[in-house]
């Protein structure tokens, strides 16, 4: 486990001659936690991207599904959309989604599959006012034999595409008003999940089950969320999911608040887990932020990628997917068309790189320990992670810091040294980082710089 300490050589010191060493507790959390996480569960294998479900109707398709696997994801989130599929009472056309599994399967990707959209053969109408505007449709499934009509169509899914070892969501932001038209009811998706996931796991016992997806995570602002409460008070529904999932989207925020919503989470939520049944993962199957005209810069974007992943890793949230692979439509105005990875044109923005350098730096490693965190308060700070490979005969460390200013931080850890170059987030040499022999030196940046180390001798 490694030691700090920093060295801050501010400017009149640079002048002087004199360097300034101690031990910054506002910035840097000096922890040294080593992680509990299995040498089997890699980064790899919990990294996911959106492959948007219209896709499957372009011409194009297969070389935009062939884009994840470039990008280094090893699992591919969409919607399994319940009225595309079943198009006639008790009839369901598979053709098009066939076809999609047929490529995963070449591709070697894992299927995170939602369970999605209300279907009109089984949902009562409405006509009301839904995200401020006129909107008729039908309901999702409420009553009796709605949800046993949703049930046995998610079954025949989990067992077409048993050989895929998919990941099951039951539902996509039940939360939300324009998914669960025309108002959120927790209690009924509570029954829609209860029903639908034992009716998997009757038929395919190994099948990975998950819910809510919920939109809206508590925050220091809005602590209270009916939907997590409806899911704590079912004791059938906890004990059948194998992981609740949740969406992280933090518009603007630093990638590092979102620690102060887990501790939120944990205290009103997980920590009144009924005892009798085993504590559920959390994962977290949407976070993206947008580089429409009123967001973030695609410099940001990128920047922040990787340090959202490796947030997540540190709040042992070991599956992200990023939301979205492509752009989904071309006006700059508009936040939904524009968080893709790659531009609407086609051309891959920097986040692409960014993340496929850390598929590439730390993919086939876990995280081993957190020799040095952020603090979650202020989401400021400090980060140095070490990642390892299942033998420890390859290690790599992960380092940034929140601040941007003027002060050049130094940041020696005690027992390792450097075993090559270091990358950058775009996969370039580091080239500012210190090269010195038998000490570990880093200079953290905003942006995530990944270090090979070894142990020193």
């Amino acid at each position: 486990m490694g030691r700090l300490e920093v060295l801050l050589t501010t400017a009149a010191a640079r002048r002087s001659g004199i360097g300034i060493v101690a031990f910054v507790w506002a910035l840097l959390a000096p922890l040294s936690t080593v992680h509990a996480q299995s040498p089997r569960q890699t980064v790899a294998s919990g990294l996911s991207v959106q492959f948007t479900d219209n896709y499957l109707h372009l011409p194009n398709w297969r070389e935009r599904l062939n884009l994840v696997h470039t990008l280094g994801a090893t699992i591919v989130r969409i919607d399994l959309n319940w009225p595309w599929i079943e198009t006639a009472p008790g009839h369901y056309d598979w053709s098009l989604y066939d076809a999609y599994a047929e490529e995963l399967e070449k591709l070697r990707l894992r299927p995170l599959f939602i369970l999605n959209r209300p279907n009109p053969l089984h949902g009562t109408p409405y006509d009301a006012i839904v995200d401020g505007a006129p909107h008729q449709g039908a309901r999702p499934p409420t009553t009796p034999s709605q949800i046993a009509a949703f049930a046995r169509w998610a079954t025949a899914a989990a067992e077409r595409y048993r050989h895929l070892n998919p990941i099951w969501e039951i539902w996509n932001e039940p939360d939300q008003e324009g998914f669960w038209p025309p108002k959120p009811e927790p209690r009924h998706y509570v029954a829609l999940a209860r029903e639908t996931c034992v009716a998997i796991k009757r038929r395919v016992p190994n099948a990975f089950v998950t819910g809510p997806a919920a939109a809206q995570m508590p925050t220091v602002w809005r602590p209270e969320k009916p939907l997590m409460q409806a899911l704590l008070n079912d004791k059938a529904l906890l004990t059948c999911l194998d992981a609740l999932s949740l969406h992280t989207h933090r518009f603007g925020q630093t990638p590092e608040t979102v620690s102060r919503d887990y501790a939120i989470l944990r205290k009103n939520y997980l920590d009144a887990w009924p005892s009798a049944i085993p504590r559920k993962p959390v994962i977290d199957t949407e976070w993206g932020d947008s580089v429409y005209l009123s967001g973030i810069s695609e410099k940001t974007q990128a920047l922040w990628l990787p340090r959202m992943i490796l947030t997540n890793l540190m709040e042992q949230v070991d599956l992200t997917n990023w939301y979205c692979l492509m752009d989904t439509g071309d006006n700059d105005n508009e936040m939904e068309d524009r968080f893709g990875l790659v531009r609407s044109d086609e051309t891959m923005r920097p986040s692409f790189q960014a993340y496929q350098t850390l598929a590439r730096e730390i993919g086939g490693m876990s995280l081993r320990e957190t020799i040095a965190r952020f603090d979650p308060a202020t989401a400021r700070g400090i980060t140095i992670l070490r990642f390892c490979d299942e033998a420890e005969q390859q290690c790599k460390l992960a380092v940034w810091t929140t601040e941007a200013d003027e002060r050049s931080q130094k940041v020696i850890v005690s027992g390792w040294r450097k075993s090559g170059p270091a990358i950058d987030y775009l996969g370039r040499e580091d080239v500012s980082q210190p090269n010195t022999n038998g000490v570990l030196e880093l200079l953290p940046r905003t942006s995530v710089t990944y270090v090979p180390i070894t142990v020193a001798r």
